[in-house]
């Protein structure tokens, strides 16, 4: 990848009224360059769990994972943070007028147009390999720090996606007379983080190879509930002390 893409969080929930339209919104941004523009819908508020992620009777399926959890709380408490409900959004995790976050469709638009617009500074790679009698995924990752400039210690995340889910979502009801669309499409939704780590790790000097990249390999099993062709992978590189993301590839099995 030659390219800096973008990767769009999506703070959200199933019982949330608004965030239906909120994700169509992105939705659509995505559409116009699919191939550099990819979200992630982390079920999360910002105090992690919340009402608007819960499950009952009447919505059963449990979209949170603890990882996301663990991700929306950190931006919902950091000091001075405006994210205090659902739907949000981060951008690369770019800082604009002093917040990580945004509900503002014209806000998330403007971030990414800049993001895209950027330099690239790192290079990512994967390869991987998937056995399915033993639901095993080895993952193969390349990092090419190609900004020399940057001084900070660089974090790898791999989020493991789900492509898409039905299942009952609140809704307006401008959508649906009864306010709940039980054949509601979930998409993108964020099922954890391949190691278990919500901001990964960091790359060291055990990562470096003699020429000059990072390789980070990693062993997973794809739990039961994934169909391994309704999954995907979206790959990160960040700095640890702005938070800001460098860069993000989708990665298909």
């Amino acid at each position: 990848n030659t390219l800096r893409n973008v990767m769009i969080e999506d703070f959200t929930g199933h019982k949330c009224v608004n965030c239906p339209l909120a994700t169509a919104n992105m939705e659509q941004l995505i559409a116009t360059n699919p191939t550099r523009i990819f979200g992630v819908a982390i079920h999360s508020s910002a105090n992690g769990l919340g009402a608007f992620q819960e499950v009952d009777a009447e919505y059963q399926e449990e979209f949170f994972c603890d990882e996301g959890l663990t991700i929306g709380a950190f931006f919902g408490t950091i000091p001075g943070s405006d994210f205090i409900g659902n739907p949000r959004f981060c951008v690369n995790r770019v800082i604009a007028n002093n917040q990580y976050t945004t509900n503002a469709g014209s806000a998330i638009s403007n971030k990414t147009t800049t993001c895209l617009a950027s330099a690239l500074k790192v290079n990512i790679q994967a390869a991987s390999n998937y056995f399915a009698s033993t639901r095993g995924l080895f993952l193969h990752t390349e990092v090419d720090k190609i900004d020399q400039t940057l001084t900070a210690d660089l974090g790898l995340v791999v989020y493991v996606v789900e492509d898409s889910l039905i299942a009952p979502q609140i809704v307006p009801t401008s959508l649906d007379p009864d306010g709940k669309d039980d054949a509601y499409i979930h998409r993108e939704i964020m099922r954890g983080c391949i190691d278990g780590k919500a901001f990964g790790r960091i790359l060291g000097a055990a990562d470096l190879n003699a020429n000059g990249k990072y390789y980070v390999n990693y062993s997973y099993k794809v739990p039961t509930e994934l169909e391994i062709d309704n999954m995907h992978l979206v790959i990160y590189v960040y700095d640890k002390v702005t938070l800001e993301v460098y860069q993000v590839i989708k990665h298909e099995i």
